[in-house]
């Protein structure tokens, strides 16, 4: 999905920032969703965005209905993650964190490696990661979306790089809050960790028929 704006020329975002659009629920009331830029055009003032679609939450509503020349309002770029030096740096996350990813990855320099583990559904799932990014792809299948078990086993199966690395987890959040501590028993240090929860798994106690999926 290409957005454009005349505020947008010229700006160049950093790695992973995204923009909040402002959309609508199906009764109206005014919702925002925040989406990750994959790619910026600051002479035109362009933005692609990769939509997930996913459920009928507004956001994939809007980008299942969106055509060329449709009006949309959004604010941004937005967005701390910041890059850092480092001998190597290890990203994890789901579905809603592979625009990020692959920005980072194509960001880093040459000679800092980039190490990616990413839970998708099946290999339909799966897009393409710069040809510098050694990826490990986790195929979940029929296992509960949104838990931090399958990402984990492959956490503790990883052979971590020698030297000083950083880790990004970017996806459903309290998966995300709990792979940063599993990282940090891996000896990787908590301020070297960035965490990004990008949509959170419905509590048993929310009103019951409501999606299990919620953006963040």
């Amino acid at each position: 999905m290409t957005v454009r704006a005349e505020s947008m020329i010229g700006v160049v975002p950093r790695p992973a920032q995204d923009v909040e659009l402002f959309l609508s629920e199906g009764g109206g009331r005014r919702v925002k969703r925040r989406y990750t830029i994959r790619h910026a055009w600051p002479d035109s003032g362009e933005l692609d965005l990769d939509v997930l679609l996913h459920g009928h939450g507004p956001g994939s509503t809007w980008g299942t209905a969106a055509r060329p020349g449709d009006a949309v309002e959004f604010q941004g770029p937005r967005g701390k993650l910041e890059l850092t030096a480092a001998d190597w740096h290890l990203l994890i996350g789901d579905e809603s964190a592979l625009p990020a990813i692959a920005a980072v990855c194509e960001a880093l320099p040459s000679a800092e490696r980039a190490l990616a583990l990413i839970e998708v559904g099946d290999a339909r799932d799966e897009l393409p990661l710069p040809l510098s990014a050694q990826a490990r792809w986790v195929h979940r299948g029929n296992a509960a979306m949104g838990t931090p078990a399958l990402l984990g086993a492959a956490v503790d199966a990883l052979a971590l790089p020698p030297g000083t690395g950083h880790a990004y987890l970017m996806g459903e959040t309290r998966s995300m809050v709990a792979l940063r501590a599993l990282l940090e028993t891996r000896g990787i240090a908590h301020d070297a960790i960035f965490v990004k929860g990008y949509w959170s798994v419905a509590r048993p106690d929310r009103v019951a028929g409501q999606s299990p999926m919620i953006s963040a």
